[in-house]
């Protein structure tokens, strides 16, 4: 992995790293199977903090080490927070993501009967972590919020019904992410409605060299705007989804705020329930990373 960071520094690259110490992890599921702890929350307790926390000053370390660029993707823990924000103290070119599941839900919906539909690597922490991940998602350590998206069907799930560790992991989310992360973040008061656009569109932009094609709505710019009422009251699930997995991870979720209209390059492309766009309007874009990422 070292030798990986310096190419990538070489070539003006970027390491995203899935921060879990598989020796750690791999002893847990082990442990937990031997006793005979089997059911979805012992997914999580086989992979406690600690060995996302281990995972991430590791990758740290080799950034002291060699430089580069380094990007933590899904992260979940409050350690893990407050390791990449001393990082970017620092000054190193350190920056993190979560998704969206790890600000909604929390451990306790592994206890549940249907568990499995949440079962997903690095696993659900507990509230107190989820809390320290809003805060970095508000104060800048978190620079952006993904889906992760997995969209496993319900039968593929169940492979997982009497052993956590034969489970598929991960869950349905692309839809949901913006509307859910608005209505969390914004409407409750955990980030600004400026927090927001950065997290959606700027941020994004930026890192992976859209900028300022995209993320803007700067003269030149492409037109992608999204057009959204934030009062809108709805509850989210499989019968208003617009995917083609069978089952929903968001079921009953009360939502506020919606999606009315999306405009791609000023193209009109979803209007309400109606989507225009046509197969093959896509246009591949050569990228190149900027100099730095995000201040």
């Amino acid at each position: 992995m070292h030798r990986i960071l310096e190419g990538l520094r070489v070539a003006g690259g970027m390491l995203l790293v899935h921060a879990e110490d598989n020796d750690l992890a791999e002893a847990g599921i082990q442990h937990m199977l031997s006793v005979g702890n089997t059911v979805p929350i012992y997914h999580g307790k086989s992979k406690p903090p600690e060995t996302e926390n281990k995972a991430i000053e590791r990758c740290i370390q080799m950034v002291r080490d060699v430089g580069g660029r380094l990007f933590i993707v899904h992260l979940t823990t409050g350690e893990g927070v407050q390791l990449v924000g001393a990082a970017r103290g620092e000054g190193l070119d350190v920056i993190a993501e979560t998704c969206t599941h790890y600000l909604v839900f929390d451990e306790e919906m592994l206890r549940r009967e249907d568990g499995i539909k949440w079962i997903c690597s690095p696993p659900l922490r507990d509230r107190v972590a989820q809390d320290q991940l809003w805060q970095g998602l508000a104060d800048g350590r978190i620079v952006q919020v993904m889906s992760d998206d997995a969209a496993y069907s319900w039968e593929a799930t169940r492979y997982g019904e009497e052993r956590f560790d034969l489970c598929p992991n991960g869950m349905p989310g692309v839809e949901p992410r913006f509307d859910l992360l608005y209505s969390e973040g914004v409407a409750k008061g955990r980030i600004s409605l400026p927090r927001f656009v950065e997290t959606v569109a700027a941020n994004p932009a930026r890192i992976f060299g859209l900028f300022p094609q995209k993320g803007t709505l700067l003269p030149g710019s492409d037109a992608d705007i999204v057009l959204f009422d934030p009062t809108a009251h709805w509850n989210m699930g499989q019968h208003n989804s617009h995917s083609p997995n069978d089952w929903h991870a968001y079921e009953g979720v009360e939502i506020t705020g919606k999606i009315l209209k999306v405009f791609s390059r000023g193209e009109l492309i979803i209007d309400g329930e109606e989507c225009y766009a046509e197969k093959g309007r896509g246009r591949y874009l050569f990228r190149q990373l900027p100099a730095q990422l995000v201040a």
